[in-house]
């Protein structure tokens, strides 16, 4: 029996408060049942790179990163953090990256969101960077490829624009019963590109380029490219009538500001035996040693040349969004990763900026090979064969 005290005639009122303390009582405790106890992130688990809390892990650069993490809401992203600073960043259940990072010790860790905006982190790890190889793409990724087998496609470019005194580029035929011996060359259909540049003058230049032109691009929404191809100078040209060979990836992308033109630029300058990437410099971009040398290459045989390049926030990282459109493509800048020749894989790490071309610039991935005379009246040949681009 309920105790109670006080006058009778507001007995009635009590119990009737008190019914309707209990019925409140019970419906928030039905309310309360209903609603579902949400986590917040609970785990972020590394499947790769194998590392250990116990000592430094020694990696190949680019490294691969893969992640999960487990929550009761929706999985909304990943940031890779590398000597505390955002080396990457995706807006994806899943985390898949290749991240590209110079030698030396590095400390690691990855954090993981949910839509509700909670976090959970992995451990902080420690690696070594020792080694440098081209990476492994996606089985999703694009591809242009055979592009040096048809040489109708290429189109070589004599304008005055392109640089040098004057301009004498033209297309030859690939095969050769002598040098170089096609027999040996990596096609299998002993098809390739076979560029000549016939100097009028010293410093003569001419440019050979090929690009995808449809539209929309199927390439706008990659940051990542892996560009491959054989080269080969025949034993008469002479080291000295070069001046520089020159080997571009250049890709244009309609972003919320205009379309941005990004220039993949490198060459080997002869005249100084130093490898040199297209880099800002003041108030403009120009040739920059990268740290290489020799860079001389050696006639009649063929070189095997690998570059891993990407396209990367002015923050210096790599930022996915779920859906690559004009308006969330934030990747204005571009990384120059890695430089693979016959085998040995050479760090680049430097980064430059996209510029804004006037509007006749469409979206569009190309490559192109520019030959640059020393002296007058020397022939210098170059061919060109399994040229492939592979972009994600």
């Amino acid at each position: 029996m309920n105790a109670y005290s006080g006058k009778w005639e507001d007995y009635g009122n009590y119990r009737s408060t008190l019914k309707h303390a209990r019925l409140t009582l019970a419906l928030l405790t039905f309310c309360f049942a209903s609603v579902p106890a949400f986590t917040t992130v609970t785990t972020v688990s590394l499947q790769a790179p194998g590392v250990s809390e116990d000592s430094a892990a020694s990696l190949t650069s680019p490294v691969h990163f893969q992640a999960t993490a487990e929550s009761d809401l929706d999985i909304t992203g990943y940031v890779i953090y590398v000597d505390s600073q955002n080396v990457y960043q995706n807006f994806s259940p899943l985390l898949d990256a290749w991240v590209v990072l110079g030698p030396g010790t590095h400390s690691l860790y990855v954090k993981a969101w949910d839509s509700s905006g909670a976090l959970a982190s992995t451990a902080t790890y420690w690696i070594d960077v020792t080694n440098f190889a081209p990476p492994t793409p996606p089985p999703t990724a694009n591809h242009m490829m055979r592009i040096a087998e048809d040489p109708t496609s290429w189109t070589v470019d004599n304008n005055p624009n392109v640089g040098g005194a004057c301009n004498d580029g033209v297309l030859a035929p690939f095969k050769s019963a002598s040098d170089p011996n096609t027999a040996n060359s990596p096609d299998a259909p002993k098809s390739g590109l076979h560029i000549r540049l016939t100097s009028k003058c010293r410093y003569d230049d001419s440019l050979f380029y090929r690009s995808d032109t449809r539209n929309p691009s199927p390439y706008a929404g990659n940051t990542n490219f892996l560009w491959e191809f054989w080269f080969y100078l025949p034993g008469s040209v002479e080291a000295g009538s070069i001046q520089a060979l020159e080997f571009d990836l250049f890709q244009a992308v309609q972003m919320s500001d205009g379309v941005h033109e990004f220039m993949f630029g490198s060459q080997c300058n002869f005249a100084t035996n130093q490898w040199q990437v297209w880099l800002p410099q003041g108030s403009g971009l120009t040739w920059v040693n990268a740290g290489w040398s020799p860079c001389q290459f050696s006639v009649g045989a063929w070189h095997h040349a690998i570059y891993f390049l990407q396209r990367i926030t002015s923050g210096g990282y790599q930022k996915v969004p779920n859906h690559f459109d004009s308006s969330s493509d934030q990747n204005t800048s571009l990384r120059f990763g890695t430089l693979t020749i016959d085998g040995n894989t050479f760090y680049l790490g430097a980064t430059s900026y996209s510029t804004i071309p006037n509007p006749k610039w469409s979206p569009v991935l190309g490559v192109q090979h520019q030959l640059d005379s020393a002296m007058t009246g020397v022939t210098i040949d170059e061919y060109v064969d399994r040229e492939s681009v592979t972009a994600w």
